[in-house]
């Protein structure tokens, strides 16, 4: 192999390995794209420091037997009606003028919070159970094994979600963990391939028939947004290693393409 063919080959394979780590990046990167929430509400994007992540189900309950979506908290611009008793996702929350409002994906637009019960979900599990979380030391052994786990909406709901099926345990790990009364251990997954904020019965991940001892509590008023669990900090050191890794290639690609991918000149 001639000099400058060799030369060639070396360009080709540093490009090649500079797309094999963007490759390989691409699965946790778009972990986090999926938790960004892209709103095109005028509100929201002019006041999006002030608003904070809600991401709860809530039901219907006006004084009127109904309630208004609007463009804006405040606003009369009415976009829809929500009969009392149908259920609506808000997934931001923001304070205005002392009232709290959601914004709606759904409709775009804003509703009075104060019009609504929450329904019972994971956060209303966290505020039952306070101080009972801990860090999960255990291994997913059971689960590696089956390569299947089921997807709980909270410990003893009664049903599960669905099947996490193909389960990659390179994308799976628990944010935190919860032992029920019979000595099961629970975890919580803020984000997995299966879903998120989800739970998975860590010592018996694959029976859907597990008993329900805690089938949930009715519709409740909500009053402000909830102090949840810390659960950021596996969240957070993923985060920084894949920012680090991505300037990394950022950095090393363009090293590369200015030592390597030169112009040729002419002879």
């Amino acid at each position: 192999m001639k000099k400058n063919d060799r030369k060639h080959c070396r360009k080709i394979q540093y490009l090649l390995a500079g797309a094999l780590l963007c490759f390989l990046l691409a699965p946790a990167l778009t972990a986090y794209a999926d938790a960004i929430a892209i709103s095109e509400n005028s509100f929201f994007n002019r006041h999006i420091s002030e608003c904070v992540f809600l991401e709860r189900s809530f039901s219907a309950n006006g004084e009127e037997g109904r309630v208004f979506v609007v463009n804006a908290p405040g606003s009369k611009k009415e976009i829809a009606t929500i009969k009392n008793g149908e259920t609506i996702y808000f997934e931001y929350s923001c304070l205005y003028e002392g009232e709290f409002w959601g914004l709606s994906p759904g409709f775009d637009g804003w509703a009075d919070l104060s019009q609504f019960l929450v329904l019972y979900d994971h956060v209303a599990f966290e505020e039952e159970h306070p101080g009972e979380f801990y860090p999960y030391e255990g291994d997913y052994g059971e689960i590696e094994k089956a390569g299947r786990a089921f997807a709980w909406p909270w410990p003893g709901a009664g049903a599960p979600l669905w099947a996490i099926e193909n389960l990659e345990l390179e994308y799976f790990w628990a944010d935190y963990a919860w032992e029920d009364e019979q000595g099961r251990e629970w975890g919580f997954f803020s984000y997995s391939r299966g879903g998120r904020d989800i739970w998975v019965c860590l010592s018996d991940p694959t029976n859907r028939d597990i008993p329900a001892f805690n089938p949930g509590q009715e519709p409740s008023l909500w009053e402000s947004e909830t102090t949840h669990i810390d659960t950021g900090q596996q969240g957070n050191r993923t985060l920084v290693i894949i920012i680090v890794l991505v300037a990394a290639l950022a950095a090393g690609t363009a090293l590369l393409i200015k030592k390597f991918w030169k112009p040729n000149k002419a002879n």
